[in-house]
Parts: structure tokens; C-alpha cells; sequence
């Protein structure tokens, strides 16, 4: 009797914690940091030269982002979900010259807990990938960005700018994103015509607690 009402309580809590993500809103940061998180209290310089030391592309640009300009990049949002969507902890935006084509959050891929498919619904099964939202409603630039990081430059000789926002607070869904991207550029031979930004924001998402 005692194992029977065991079990039915283990399905209770089961069925309880699924009705709890159900009414989360899926870009929330809470959600978000369900995906393996790594307690983050500050920005260690030393596991940040770990991580971007195995990256594998030449040529990529490093940004640390500071909690001011990230909040900035929040605020580009017209409204609360935009805000929600540009203040994800996982970004991967494709411009073209000046213009956002391309948008993808860790929100907006399926997955299990510790890992997701950024390649959902085949969005980066072509080049340049499919949104993930309605970009027209974004309403965003490469400007806008360069107008925060000054790092960021719009270069006449690369017709796409890549910028991928990542945190060792999700590392491994941080290292899955690159990964999709390096292969998206390989799949279509597209090296000579982007260039990308790694864009960390540790300082941002150690003060959330």
C-alpha cells in the first residue's frame, strides 16, 4: 500500500511541476536558466579566456558586455515580450549589411533540460536562417547595436554580421550555439562574407539572483 501511494505521489509531483512550466511564459528567464545553469557570482576573467580559447573560427570579434549595456540592449524592445526576447541569456542575430534578417533566442528552441535544438522547425537548415520571430515587428538595426558596442562595426566588405549574445551561466547551450552557427556558415560557404561577434554577458546575469 505504502509503495502504491508512493508512486501515485511521485506522479502528483510530476504532473504538478509540467502544469508549472506550462504557465510560465517560454522566454522567461526563469525557464531560461532551468538549461543546466551554472551559478554564476561574478565575471571570472579566467574561465572567460577558458571558454573562448576553444572556440573555433578565426577572425571572430570578443565583446565583455558591462550590466549597462546589456540593459540597453533590453530596452531596444518596443514592448514587455521584445524586452523579454533581447534580454535572453542565448542570442543569435544574422544582419545583412544593416538590417536584422535573423533572430533566435534559447527560448524559442526545443530541448530537454540541458540541452536544446537550435535547429527547431529546420531554421538553420538554410542560410540565411529562418526567424524564430517576426523580425518586421522587431524594428532593429546593426546601428543600434554599434550605438552600445562601439566594437561593432558595419564593414563594407562583409555583406552579414553575426552576433551571438552567450553566457558560462548556460555554457553548455553557450558552446551549442556557436556550434549551430559555425555550422550554418560551413553548410553554405558563407566565411568570406560574415563577420561575427561574440558577445559574453557574465556581468549581466551574476547579479541575478
Amino acid at each position: 500500500m505504502k509503495a502504491k501511494i508512493d508512486i501515485k505521489q511521485k506522479i502528483i509531483l510530476a504532473l504538478s511541476f509540467v502544469a508549472f512550466l506550462l504557465i510560465i511564459p517560454s522566454c522567461s528567464v526563469l525557464l531560461s536558466k532551468m538549461y543546466g545553469v551554472n551559478q554564476l557570482d561574478s565575471f571570472s576573467e579566467k574561465d572567460y579566456k577558458n571558454f573562448v580559447s576553444k572556440i573555433k573560427i578565426d577572425g571572430y570579434n570578443k565583446i565583455i558586455s558591462n550590466e549597462v549595456d546589456f540593459k540597453k540592449i533590453i530596452n531596444l524592445g518596443h514592448t514587455e515580450k521584445q524586452k523579454n526576447d533581447f534580454g535572453q541569456p542565448i542570442q543569435i542575430l544574422y544582419f545583412e549589411d544593416n538590417y536584422l534578417k535573423s533572430f533566435h533566442a534559447n527560448c524559442y528552441a526545443k530541448g530537454g533540460i540541458t540541452s536544446i535544438d537550435w535547429n527547431t522547425d529546420m531554421r538553420f537548415s538554410s542560410f540565411l536562417p529562418n526567424s524564430a520571430v517576426n523580425i518586421d515587428t522587431l524594428g532593429i538595426e546593426l546601428m543600434d547595436y554599434s550605438n552600445i558596442y562601439p566594437e561593432i562595426h558595419i564593414k563594407p566588405n562583409k555583406r552579414y554580421t553575426i552576433l551571438i549574445f552567450w553566457t558560462l551561466m548556460l555554457e553548455k547551450l553557450s558552446v551549442s550555439a556557436i556550434n549551430t552557427v559555425i555550422e550554418n556558415v560551413n553548410n553554405f560557404e558563407k566565411w568570406e562574407e560574415i563577420d561575427i561577434y561574440i558577445i559574453n554577458t557574465d556581468k549581466y546575469f551574476s547579479q541575478i539572483k
